[in-house]
């Protein structure tokens, strides 16, 4: 689930014509705003009710947040009905909002809240399943109250699991029992009683305790571990708010229509243009949750936090002040997205942020930073790249690895005629004019787990390998009409050995410049088959729907318009770009990639573009396959990787587990023994100490030792992984068989 949400995230972008609300749309959400004036059309409860239950939550025992009475605004009204109006008009497949749709979005509603059936009774979906066929008339009205109905139920559910676990932490578990917990519940019915979901529960919180238990962790410290973690779980829930119940369900519907198409609520669309430009406007911090604190977990260089050297890696946040005298407000306990929200803001303006110094503990003085945001760019997350020296038959060759996380651009600063925007071709043409300068024999273009971005970029990127303009990918839409997508009129600035280093992850604009290089005859594609995304996506602001926009902010759409087609005429769709020489795979296809979404369109083909490939590297591949073979059979790096990888993916698959601890025992026994032979295979090899196997710590983000973390992440970037390195060595291969 969280690659395909990275995925979805990164999408690609694509500009798209002017297409507005019909009359009948605009009329609907010129009239809601009339209703809402004389006569409340979404129904609110009155202040003494939100009072009474936030009375109610804060009067337990244990710390909870208000409970707010949540009901859909005018704005998430409008909202719905502007996407419903859009997507039955102008996505690339057309699906009626009938009511096999709103079955649909009914199914994928629950699914949301409620993905691994641990919290909803039988008996709340029967009662739910009243209005399964009214979804799609709540989504062309914009009457979402029932979907809100529908969340203020799961937020008590979540409520009574959390509360009910916290009650049992004080009791001693019983490990002799020769029971199991069911890891993957997507499958399963839903629960029918009280007492068989309290069993179910009982048995999560009890693997829960297993696993820090085998990790070496004392029974106190686990209860203390366990009994923070269900508190900020059940916290994050209980404070979600009107904003997020309407982004979820116009997003249940969205994505019942494409897998890639995606409704952003006004505060999600902010960081969907920081994640597509690797710019943000704030004091340039990557922020994490730890309890119930917002814990500073890197700073980034050049930013306001870096230059004032008073915040490190560590210090928590307990409260934030607008301008050099606004009110400090309290921040803890509240979501991650709230924080930062407060934080972000106008370049030029000023924040004040209290903090508890990492080095002094919980307990520690606070002290107050005032800082002025600016205009952060993540470089950290931008290309980079790495040299490394193979030996090849008694000659050196240096072989530059270059990673490229995601194809991003700053869409607003170009618009604007910046002339220093940020985008990955710009900084990828920097780095190849260094390494020509510095004689580099050949490149691998590093792009696992780059799930995508723009349209513009993937093109653009490719003209800097096989000259421009020329056509990089061929686009189709809905009406049948195909263009070409071209590069930028450019020399060919790199012109030596190429290859191009691929997994399930990589996808989209990845796999079109993937494609592209294999179809010019320009570089060779390694790794394993990827994601199969061969759809082109839009973003636009739903105000922009409306021929007289409005000043309230309505969020963004993301939607299919087009299909991609390489200039051979394949999609991409579903089949993903095979590479030319295989390596091993952590990946599961059937669980992985677009070909596991069930509502994926199929592949298709097209007639081939008009284009000269710049040469033909069949020959070279059968020559690189056959050394690339003989190579990794005598490697024991190679196999040492294979290996790690199969045991990996063998434990992953593992889908039911045991509850008995001396089964548990014996099975993490044999793990450490694994682990161990891997370590010593690896110090023997002379590898890397970071393997692709690591014994489980039982521990969830923000649990850890943030130095550890950190250091780990450090030696993971730093490292050229053996993938990579056999990689740089087919490349080498190239430079020899010119």
């Amino acid at each position: 689930m969280k690659f395909k949400m990275l995925v979805a995230a990164l999408a690609f972008i694509a500009t798209s014509g002017c297409v507005y609300a019909d009359s009948e749309t605009i009329s609907k959400v010129d009239q809601l705003g009339q209703t809402q004036v004389t006569q409340p059309l979404l129904a609110r409860q009155s202040a003494e009710m939100v009072a009474g239950k936030t009375e109610l939550a804060m009067s337990g025992n244990l710390k909870k947040p208000l409970k707010q009475a949540l009901s859909p605004d005018i704005e998430h009204a409008k909202a719905a009905i502007i996407v419903s109006n859009i997507l039955t008009r102008f996505e690339y497949d057309k699906k009626p909002l009938d009511t096999k749709m709103s079955n649909a979005v009914f199914d994928e509603y629950l699914k949301m809240l409620d993905p691994s059936k641990m919290f909803f009774l039988k008996s709340d979906i029967d009662k739910f399943s009243a209005v399964k066929d009214q979804m799609n008339d709540m989504l062309l009205s914009g009457r979402l109250q029932i979907p809100f109905d529908i969340f203020e139920i799961y937020r008590d559910r979540v409520e009574q699991r959390f509360d009910h676990v916290l009650s049992t932490l004080k009791d001693d578990f019983d490990f002799s029992v020769d029971e199991s917990f069911e890891l993957d519940r997507k499958k399963s019915k839903w629960v029918e009683t009280n007492e068989e979901i309290n069993d179910l529960w009982g048995k999560r919180v009890k693997n829960d305790y297993l696993r820090l238990k085998l990790a070496g962790s004392t029974d106190e410290k686990i209860k203390e571990t366990l009994r923070k973690r269900y508190i900020n779980n059940r916290n994050q829930i209980l404070r979600m708010g009107n904003e997020d119940v309407s982004e979820m369900f116009i997003n249940a519907y969205a994505s019942s229509t494409d897998p890639h198409t995606n409704y952003y609520s006004p505060s999600s669309a902010k960081n969907f243009d920081v994640q597509i430009s690797l710019s943000v406007e704030g004091i340039g911090a990557v922020l994490q949750k730890r309890d119930e604190y917002g814990q500073i977990r890197e700073v980034v260089p050049g930013g306001p936090a870096a230059k004032s050297g008073q915040i490190q890696p560590g210090d928590r946040i307990v409260a934030v002040g607008q301008g050099p005298k606004g009110p400090m407000e309290d921040v803890v306990d509240w979501r991650l997205d709230d924080i930062v929200n407060k934080i972000r803001g106008k370049r030029g303006s000023t924040v004040r942020v209290e903090i508890i110094p990492a080095e002094g503990g919980v307990d520690g003085k606070q002290k107050v930073v005032t800082l002025v945001r600016q205009k952060v760019t993540l470089e950290d997350q931008a290309a980079k790249y790495k040299i490394i020296e193979i030996e090849n038959d008694g000659q050196i060759q240096k072989i530059a690895i270059i990673t490229i996380p995601s194809f991003y651009e700053d869409f607003d600063a170009r618009a604007r005629g910046e002339n220093s925007y940020k985008s990955v071709t710009r900084d990828v043409r920097v780095i190849l004019e260094e390494l020509n300068k510095a004689n580099i024999d050949g490149v691998v273009l590093d792009m696992r787990n780059n799930g995508g971005g723009s349209l513009t970029e993937a093109a653009n990127l490719s003209g800097l390998f096989i000259g421009g303009p020329n056509p990089i990918v061929q686009v189709r839409t809905a009406e049948g009409s195909v263009s070409n997508v071209r590069s930028i009129k450019t020399d060919m600035v790199w012109d030596k050995p190429l290859a191009v280093l691929v997994n399930r992850i990589s996808a989209s604009a990845s796999e079109i410049f993937a494609g592209a290089m294999q179809d010019y005859g320009r570089g060779v594609v390694l790794g394993d088959p990827t994601w199969g995304k061969g759809s082109v996506q839009t973003i636009r602001g739903l105000n922009e729907f409306l021929r007289r926009p409005q000043d309230e902010e309505l969020g963004s759409l993301k939607w299919t318009i087009q299909k991609f087609f390489r200039v051979n005429g394949s999609s991409t769709q579903v089949k993903g770009i095979v590479p030319d020489i295989i390596f091993p795979t952590m990946f599961d296809a059937k669980e992985m990639g677009e070909s596991s979404y069930e509502n994926a369109m199929p592949w298709s083909a097209i007639d081939p573009a008009s284009y000269k490939p710049v040469g033909d590297l069949k020959p070279t591949i059968v020559n690189l396959s056959r050394l690339h073979k003989d190579r990794v059979s005598e490697s024991g790096s190679w196999a040492l990787m294979k290996d790690e990888l199969d045991y990996a993916r063998k434990l992953s698959d593992q889908k039911v587990i045991s509850l008995n601890y001396q089964t548990r025992l014996e099975e993490r026994e044999n793990m450490e023994a694994q682990r161990k032979d891997f370590e010593a295979r690896r110090k023997e090899l002379g590898e890397s100490d970071i393997g692709n196997f690591r014994l489980d710590d039982g521990l969830q983000a923000g649990e850890g030792n943030l130095k550890e973390e950190l250091a780990n992440e450090k030696k993971r970037k730093d490292n050229i992984d053996i993938a990579a390195k056999e990689a740089a060595n087919i490349v080498a291969d190239m430079v020899n068989l010119k």
